[in-house]
């Protein structure tokens, strides 16, 4: 009977194409962390490992598009709510306590940006975990990432079905679908679909338009609220 050695698990990895989905089973927790490493200079391939079960999805065109454009939103929204904040990307997070990490499309910290400032690696055994993460679903469904951002502890998640955004906070270790970001309670997730889809007519056009939403309607929809 053979077994398989990483440097099988590398030449499938690298055979895989854009856009391209491969599960991997009876992967050790020092395998995943090797293969991190091995690829740690590819930024479009992501790795979710969950209790030696390794999914590793390589992203497509769209699925980048996509995920590109919440920066720019989100540096808005900081903006205009005096907010600062960091953004880590798609860092790694993982917590080897519960076997279970994945790479984030984007990640930011408000609350806590301060204590992670200037690390050069993060360790989420004694950092806070991000405030907000972002999963776009373009080649796969991240509905079975919830448990592994739930276990890293990440309070707000927004995703991206490929379609439209959807909001979710984290509640006893559980995600439920909210109507507004507990972040920014003026933002919905209809409002940030609306512009994602903006984007496709430049970067430019979409933040001008979204400050100017943030600016003008924000007021009206919080005395609404009220």
């Amino acid at each position: 009977m053979s077994t398989r050695t990483d440097s099988d698990y590398v030449t499938l990895i690298e055979a895989m194409p854009p856009g391209a989905l491969l599960t991997l089973q009876g992967v050790t927790w020092k395998e995943y962390e090797g293969l991190l490493k091995q690829f740690d200079e590819r930024p479009a391939m992501r790795f979710t490992y969950d209790q030696g079960r390794l999914e590793i999805m390589t992203t497509s065109s769209e699925h980048e598009g996509i995920a590109s454009v919440f920066a720019p939103l989100m540096l808005v929204l900081a903006e205009e709510c005096g907010m600062d904040y960091l953004s880590l990307r798609t860092t790694t997070m993982r917590k080897r306590k519960k076997s279970r990490g994945l790479e984030p499309d984007d990640c930011f910290y408000f609350r806590d940006f301060k204590k992670i400032a200037g690390k050069k690696r993060l360790d989420l055994s004694v950092d806070p975990p991000p405030d907000l993460a972002i999963e776009v679903d373009v080649t796969s469904g991240s509905m079975s990432k919830f448990h592994i951002f739930a276990a890293i502890g990440v309070l707000e998640l927004w995703r991206h079905d490929g379609e439209k955004v959807h909001f979710y906070r984290l509640a006893e270790e559980q995600y439920t679908e909210i109507t507004r970001s507990d972040l920014f309670p003026f933002s919905t997730p209809e409002v940030v679909s609306r512009f994602l889809e903006k984007g496709a007519e430049g970067t430019v056009a979409m933040v001008k338009g979204f400050r100017s939403w943030v600016g003008t309607d924000r007021p009206r929809a919080s005395r609404r609220r009220k």
